[in-house]
């Protein structure tokens, strides 16, 4: 029988990285059937590339890191908050080069455009979610928090007055958080909860679920591939 070789995936991050840090180790402990070969972060001085140094010394890595954003590679217009076409076709460069099958977003903070979200992202034309080969992380419900980062995510819950915050895995579209939902792990809300404990809470759901939710979702792309038909969402 054909042995299939894991896929590669490459890490988009614009914060500390400590998402990415927890999935990186996932792949190493076989919680991910996976490797990552690439980080890249739309910052220079992000704590990321200090992590990933270490991890790829920890485990005898070579994961590749990289500074890419719009003050890098500015051709193109991009308005605040979002990837330059430049920038765009940069990161799509590497990611060839990399034989990458899947684009995760971990805490990053850029809206995707141009080449990377016509190559990678959930597009109109797509049949199923598993055509899409990029994923993104979001700390809340959909759609009630759509468009919302961090804390702001979490007032808005308690704004609403909802039973549940939730770490969110859905495929990335051309606008913030509207792509098709995969998993959604909800996170209770307790009565004394404020913004910065319930963003806690998400944050240590999404560090233990989200490896799992990523894997579930390369498997199903798999069999989805292969003729199969896995089921659109898996909780």
């Amino acid at each position: 029988m054909e042995q299939i070789s894991e896929p590669n995936i490459a890490i988009l991050a614009s914060g500390s990285g400590t998402t990415a840090e927890a999935f990186i180790h996932a792949t190493q402990t076989g919680i991910v059937s996976a490797n990552v070969r690439l980080v890249i972060s739309s910052k220079p001085d992000t704590e990321i590339f200090g992590r990933v140094e270490r991890l790829n010394k920890q485990y005898g890595l070579g994961i590749k890191i990289l500074h890419i954003n719009g003050l890098t590679h500015p051709e193109g217009p991009g308005q605040r908050g979002e990837q330059t076409l430049g920038e765009s076709a940069a990161i799509l460069e590497e990611i060839t080069k990399h034989d990458i099958a899947l684009v995760a977003l971990l805490g990053y903070m850029k809206k995707v455009r141009g080449p990377l979200l016509e190559e990678y992202g959930a597009l109109s034309s797509h049949k199923s979610i598993f055509e899409a080969r990029m994923i993104n992380t979001h700390p809340g419900p959909l759609p009630a928090t759509r468009g919302l980062a961090g804390l702001n995510a979490q007032k808005k819950v308690l704004e609403m007055g909802l039973e549940n915050s939730a770490q969110t895995l859905h495929v990335v579209s051309a606008d913030y958080d509207t792509g098709a939902t995969y998993a959604e792990q909800l996170v209770p809300v307790m009565p004394d909860d404020t913004a910065d404990s319930l963003f806690a809470a998400v944050q240590a759901t999404e560090k233990s679920r989200l490896p799992k939710d990523i894997n579930n979702f390369l498997i199903s792309q798999l069999k989805w591939q292969q003729g199969d038909s896995p089921p659109a969402r898996i909780s």
